[in-house]
This record gives structure tokens, C-alpha cells and sequence, in this order.
């Protein structure tokens, strides 16, 4: 949160060392939880689980990555500030159109409507925040809804008003029953 900003504020060098210390962070949570890097554009990180397996875990995996996402932001400095990192993170779940597009340096993409209101539901969010979409909301155990608060209908670009739900690691115990696991930590 705060990137454009801060970058402005920053010799390139010092840009590009905050976003590889933080990326790789991310880098590193990825096999664990099953999940895929997708791709990097400026400080957003994309990721995506259930690609080539329809999974029922898949929701609460991408909120577990969420979670250590936001975990591991903190760990790294505000050049500037000297504080923690604070992100924003948002969930959707549905299906995406994927595959290896262009002839010079083709790579691996992910379209749809799923992967735009993903976008959204990060970049309507709130600091220090995992924001989901009803559709994610709904792919979680049952058992572990009770630990998310719905934050009601928020204007969304492109898609209107959507009910959506927050879960804020830092301020809660119950990060173990927002993903399933029934234990709190």
C-alpha cells in the first residue's frame, strides 16, 4: 500500500531490491500451499491454485498463501518510513480461461471475468486485509466462515455492487478457522 509513492522516493536500485525481497518471500510460500505464480506487474503479484486440478481446498489455499503474503510484507522495512509493509490482498474463485500466449516472450496467462474481479477485490481492499468475493466465500468450509466479516456490498468497476468479506490476520486468533483447519493460531 503506498507503493507508487514511495517509489517515487527511491533511486531505482533501492525499487528494485524491496520488490525482489519481498517477492521473494512470496516466491518461497508458493509450493507449499500449492499454489502457482502466475505473474508480477509493478508491486502486484498474481497467483492461482486449482489450475490443473479442480480442487475443494483450493479457496482456503489461496487464503493461507494470503495470510503468509501479508505476514511476510510485514517482515520487510519502508525504505522511506522505516515501517513494516502493509499489503492489500484480494481472493475471487471461478473459471479462468488460461494457456501461452504471444511469439516473443510467450508466457503463461490467465483471463476471465474470475481473474478482473480477483484484481478488484485487491484493489477495493483494505490494508493489512484479505478481501474475498462471494464466490470464495462460498468455496470455504462452512466451518470456517464464522472467522471472516462481511463487509456488505462494495462498489466494484466493471461489475457494480458485491457482497464481500474480510478477514485482517493481525487482528484476530482465528486464522486457523478462516481456512478450515478449526484450530485457531
Amino acid at each position: 500500500v503506498g507503493y507508487t509513492t514511495m517509489a517515487r522516493s527511491l533511486a531505482p536500485e533501492q525499487v528494485m531490491a524491496l520488490l525482489h525481497s519481498l517477492f521473494s518471500r512470496y516466491d518461497d510460500l508458493l509450493a507449499p500451499l500449492n499454489v502457482y505464480k502466475v505473474e508480477t506487474i509493478g508491486d502486484a503479484y498474481m497467483a492461482a491454485t486449482g489450475l490443473l486440478n479442480d480442487s475443494p481446498s483450493s479457496a482456503a489455499d489461496m487464503v493461507k498463501f494470503g495470510v503468509a503474503m501479508i505476514r511476510a510484507a510485514a517482515c520487510v522495512r519502508d525504505p522511506v518510513s522505516g515501517q513494516p509493509l502493509r499489503i492489500r490482498v484480494g481472493i475471487n474463485s471461478g473459471p479462468v480461461v488460461s494457456g501461452i500466449v504471444g511469439a516473443c516472450r510467450a508466457r503463461y496467462c490467465l483471463f476471465g471475468d474470475t481473474v478482473n474481479t480477483a484484481s478488484r477485490m485487491e484493489s477495493t481492499g483494505v490494508p493489512g486485509a484479505i478481501q474475498i468475493s462471494e464466490d470464495t466465500y462460498t468455496a470455504l468450509p462452512e466451518s470456517s466462515r464464522q472467522a471472516w466479516t462481511c463487509r456488505g456490498e462494495v462498489e466494484v468497476k466493471g461489475k457494480g455492487l458485491l457482497r464481500t468479506y474480510l478477514l485482517k490476520p493481525g487482528d484476530t486468533d482465528d486464522v486457523g478457522l478462516a481456512i478450515g483447519n478449526g484450530v485457531a493460531r
